[in-house]
């Protein structure tokens, strides 16, 4: 047993701010080794975030609890799937103050209960270098089609982009500047899409993911998993808080920033009306054709790629 707190001992430590979130039966109010899941969820995944390198270390801890949840969401959501049961890997700080724990379980709690889902287990230690956070998330596909992987693109194909891209490049550069704004609220508490993309997405879609390590370089990881080619129109692709018409470079520079946890998805030309008349955020930015890799365009010409299409983990 780890020692967090001088005063707190791990397992009182999870008494006292986790095991009230854990509220369903599998959970066991914490106190065992193994939670048992609901037996309706079929779809898992996992994302961890890092001090220093997916938040700064100055982003108010309830903000980073809350974009925990959603970098799991939306992975859920571009799956066809809707979140059901979460296991969360906690390495705290020994020299991090208790409050911030307090607002760090107050927050993750409320932000699984916006998606619908629930604390069942997880463990906890002490971290000698900055916060560590992992969370582990199942779902329950939305139909029997569900989940929708990235491979299924076909030729003809649409695709299509939820929501806005570059929020989370806008918003990093601002909050490193300690500029307050939509844009670092965006960086530090992502806008995902609406829980009825998923709906969409299990009915209506060949292809799927989320969009978190730049929209380009995603777009390649697609098409690469799919066996397949894709043109985007780069001048359809919407951005956060600015108009279309925007030079070509800062248009480049937010459509390979990364964090934007939105949605990239294909579907046959033949569902664009359901898709249109959703009510939801949908933008049609490309199409899927033969062969191999992403091409682009500019208000109907062609365009180079960039050399770095998003965000590359570098472990070397």
């Amino acid at each position: 047993m780890s020692l967090l707190f001088p005063l707190m001992s791990e397992f009182n430590w999870i008494k006292q701010y986790f095991a009230p979130l854990a509220t369903r039966k599998g959970a066991a109010g914490l106190v065992d080794d193994a939670a048992e899941l609901s037996g309706k969820a079929s779809v898992v995944t996992v994302d961890a975030l890092v001090e220093g390198v997916h938040f700064l270390p100055d982003d108010p801890i309830d903000t980073v609890a809350r974009k925990l949840v959603r970098v799991n969401v939306s992975d859920m959501i571009a799956k066809g799937a809707r979140p059901d049961e979460a296991l969360l890997t906690l390495g705290w700080p020994a020299g991090r103050d208790e409050a911030e724990l307090a607002q760090f379980a107050k927050a993750l709690g409320e932000e699984l209960g916006v998606w619908g889902a629930s604390l069942i287990g997880g463990d906890t230690a002490a971290s000698p270098n900055g916060l560590f956070l992992s969370l582990t998330l199942t779902g329950v596909p939305t139909n029997a089609r569900a989940p929708i992987r990235r491979s299924g693109a076909q030729l003809g194909d649409l695709i299509w982009v939820s929501g806005r891209i570059g929020g989370g490049a806008l918003g990093l550069a601002d909050a490193r500047q300690s500029i307050t704004g939509a844009a670092a609220d965006y960086y530090r508490v992502p806008e995902i899409p609406e829980l009825n993309l998923a709906d969409l997405i299990a009915a209506h879609a060949s292809a799927s993911m989320d969009i978190s390590d730049g929209l380009l370089a995603d777009a390649q990881k697609l098409l690469a998993a799919s066996g397949c080619a894709g043109s985007i129109a780069l001048e359809k692709v919407p951005v956060f808080g600015m108009a279309a018409a925007m030079p070509l470079e800062a248009k480049l520079a937010l459509c390979t920033g990364g964090d934007d946890y939105q949605c990239l998805f294909c579907a046959p030309e033949a569902e664009t009306g359901v898709l249109l008349e959703s009510g939801l955020e949908l933008s049609q930015i490309g199409v899927i054709s033969a062969g191999e890799g992403l091409s682009l365009t500019w208000e109907g010409g062609p365009l180079e790629l960039p050399q770095q299409a998003g965000f590359e983990h570098n472990f070397s």
